[in-house]
């Protein structure tokens, strides 16, 4: 069963103490109680796996799922350290010498947090696991667990995905949607998306570029959509379709070709509107900015910025017009 590289799950059987100190023998999990969750009981289910090697293999922690969370504990971090029978100092479980793995509660959803590379979370209602991907606690060398409850620690929003409103994202533009979970179907993120970042202001040029967008008569205006997580679809029917090599098209396959990130799309108009409700719209000029929905030859949709009467999308802007361009992108 071990040969070839198999990787056989089992529960990991050893004495764990929670806190306390006192060691409670280990079955299908523990119950204990965290600082944020108050009478409400948690239960904690560490499991090995057995990596083979040649000529020989041992278990190793793998997976630890908590379980029972309750919504006291939203927006706090659950820190998991493991130990040995015998030393105070805390083990190393993954990525070779990180002894402890941080799951950041983001309002009910679990993901990973401050230090978190080297390990995933999936996220259930109430509960997460958080597995190693490459484990190295001897699971016959755990015999103590310990789950803490603390303030949440920001993480590193470039590197780990862990960013707030006004953080710089990985492909260095300015956090401005960290809300719930969303799609943007066909980007790196796809079914999986926290975040969007909006491009620096010069991203393409000083002054920021303006472009005309335009007409696509092969292009039915129904193709595109106003809802929120279809701008890089939406973007992807204009620019294959667009007649000219110039202005807002160019400028975002400049955008994606010259970033090492990639994937900056036009907003759909309820991307645009989020943006347009986010403190970051102080990063706008005053003007009128391109949308990727596209109402026909005559009609584009624009989004208009610091203008009184203009707090929601303007329809009707002849596709001749030129606008400002400032593309966004999902991770």
């Amino acid at each position: 069963m071990v040969a070839g590289g198999t990787y056989l799950q089992t529960t990991l059987a050893a004495n764990i103490s929670l806190n306390s100190g006192k060691a409670v023998e280990f079955g299908q999990g523990v119950a204990m109680v965290a600082a944020c969750s108050g009478a409400n009981s948690l239960t904690v289910t560490p499991n090995s796996e057995f990596v083979n090697a040649s000529g020989s293999g041992a278990h190793y922690l793998k997976t630890i799922t908590v379980s029972g969370i309750p919504v006291g504990c939203n927006g706090d971090d659950f820190q998991i350290s493991v130990y040995d029978s015998t030393t105070s100092t805390a083990l190393p479980i993954f990525a070779s010498t990180k002894t402890v793995a941080s799951i950041w509660n983001n309002g009910g959803t679990f993901q990973g947090g401050s230090g978190f590379l080297g390990s995933t979370v999936t996220s259930s209602s109430g509960s997460f696991t958080v597995s190693f991907t490459t484990p190295v606690a001897l699971a016959s060398n755990v015999a103590k667990l310990t789950l803490q409850s603390t303030t949440h620690a920001a993480g590193n929003c470039a590197t780990e995905n862990i960013c707030a409103v006004g953080d710089t994202g990985p492909g260095g533009g300015i956090v401005f949607y960290a809300g719930a979970a969303f799609t943007e179907t066909g980007t790196v993120c796809n079914t999986r998306c926290n975040y969007l970042e909006l491009a620096p202001k010069f991203w393409y040029s000083n002054p920021e570029p303006v472009g005309q967008l335009s007409a696509v008569s092969s292009l039915p205006a129904s193709t595109t959509s106003i809802l929120f997580g279809t701008g890089w679809v939406n973007t992807n029917y204009l620019t294959a379709y667009a007649n000219n090599t110039t202005g807002v098209y160019a400028a975002v396959r400049y955008g994606a070709a010259t970033n090492t990130v990639g994937q900056w799309f036009l907003p759909s108009t309820q991307e645009m509107a989020a943006l347009y409700n986010s403190p970051i719209n102080t990063q706008l000029t005053p003007d009128f900015y391109w949308t990727s929905e596209y109402a026909g030859a005559f009609a584009g949709a624009e989004f208009g910025f610091g203008f009184t009467g203009y707090s929601a999308p303007y329809y009707g802007g002849y596709v001749g017009n030129p606008h400002s361009v400032r593309p966004i992108r999902a991770f």
